[in-house]
């Protein structure tokens, strides 16, 4: 099984992808900047694959530095390497990956689960801007993402959304959701590590 969180910057995203790393899924460690579990700055994104990234998607411009076709060859390799090395379900987490919706079922397969970290984009927007990421361009870069997904979502009905807010209501619920969206079995303590 192959699954991909997309959102925004500040979107919930590394929640849920914490989560799928404690519930058994493999993410595709190390992880950009840390893969220390108890570090605020573990942000769960594979650290070869966010800075290639970076690479094809200059930030905090957002300009295309690299074609569809290659993001959709280099994808596709990366997602196979992690299955050779694993065989848990195989997931990534970046928020470039926003804009990638197309490539990635082009080279990860249409059965890939597709998984939207949601959050409300003025939400969003002041969550970057507390963060003092790119000061200046927060609204810019979260309303491109933002307009990526929309237009990915138009065409992929199977796209799920997991909504911010649902996470802070009942984690474990959240947790319990995502293990069956993808075919994790996890242990009770998984489970447990996931909600928390």
């Amino acid at each position: 099984m192959r699954f991909v969180i997309l959102g925004l910057y500040n979107s919930g995203s590394t929640a849920l992808a914490g989560m799928m790393h404690r519930l058994g899924a493999n993410m595709g460690p190390p992880f950009f900047a840390t893969s220390d579990e108890t570090s605020d700055l573990n942000y769960y994104e594979p650290l070869d694959l966010s800075n290639y990234l970076r690479w094809c998607w200059d930030e905090p411009n957002l300009v295309e530095r690299a074609a569809a076709g290659l993001r959709t060859a280099s994808l596709r390799l990366w997602v196979e390497h992690q299955e050779r090395a694993s065989s848990a379900p195989v997931g990534a987490k970046h928020p470039f990956l926003s804009l990638c919706g197309r490539e990635l079922l082009a080279g990860w397969g249409p059965d890939t689960r597709l998984i939207w970290s949601y959050r409300d984009l003025d939400e969003s927007i002041r969550g970057l801007e507390r963060r003092r990421w790119h000061p200046g361009r927060e609204a810019a870069i979260q309303l491109r993402l933002w307009n990526s997904l929309c237009e990915f979502e138009r065409t992929q009905p199977g796209l799920v959304r997991v909504n911010w807010s649902d996470v802070k209501l009942d984690p474990a619920a959240v947790a319990r959701n995502l293990a069956g969206l993808v075919g994790l079995q996890p242990s009770q303590a998984q489970l447990a590590a996931a909600a928390s």
